[in-house]
């Protein structure tokens, strides 16, 4: 049982490292539901505005603890954008009508 614990330590590492010379960003991206496709390049094109000239990658995660929008933490600090918007809304609105 821990040489399973150990893979997934190594996995993580080598994660971290790949995406430092490959110079991809990181961003967690947290939402009440889960967020389409074309939603999520969005998402990522204007994050990747925000870090610059690094490539974004996106991790996403269901908090049913927000009552609307999404929060996107990027960075190794505590860097975190939190986007409310009518537009977000109606995707979320949107998306609970289908």
């Amino acid at each position: 049982m821990k040489r399973v614990d150990l893979i997934k330590e190594i996995a993580a590492e080598f994660e971290l490292i790949a995406n430092r010379l490959s110079e991809t960003e990181v961003a967690t991206v947290a939402s009440v539901v889960e967020l389409e496709p074309q939603h999520l390049a969005e998402i990522a094109k204007r994050a990747q505005k925000l870090t610059g000239p690094k490539n974004v990658k996106l991790k996403t995660v269901i908090d049913k603890s927000l009552l609307a929008g999404i929060i996107i933490r990027y960075g190794n600090s505590d860097s975190k954008l939190s986007l409310i918007t009518l537009r977000l809304l109606n995707v979320v609105c949107e998306f609970k009508n289908d």
